[in-house]
């Protein structure tokens, strides 16, 4: 059984799109800051689905990776 990736990786040398994205910050009552990220044009209900939350501390600077 196989499977295919959602997003091959490009094979015609161009650039995809970068979508856009917008974040909300929250803090919790224990102090923990929480990070959400989703595209930028979801509606309300998309937001429900489209996603992707992390705590602080899973988050590294991306100079820190060169």
């Amino acid at each position: 059984m196989g499977s295919e990736p959602v997003h091959p990786p490009d094979s015609g040398g161009e650039h995809p799109e970068r979508p856009r994205l917008a974040s909300r910050l929250t803090t919790h009552p224990d102090g923990r800051e929480e990070c959400t990220i989703y595209p930028a044009d979801a509606t309300p209900e998309d937001q429900l689905t489209q996603w992707l939350s992390a705590f602080e501390g899973s988050f590294v600077d991306v100079d820190s990776m060169a």
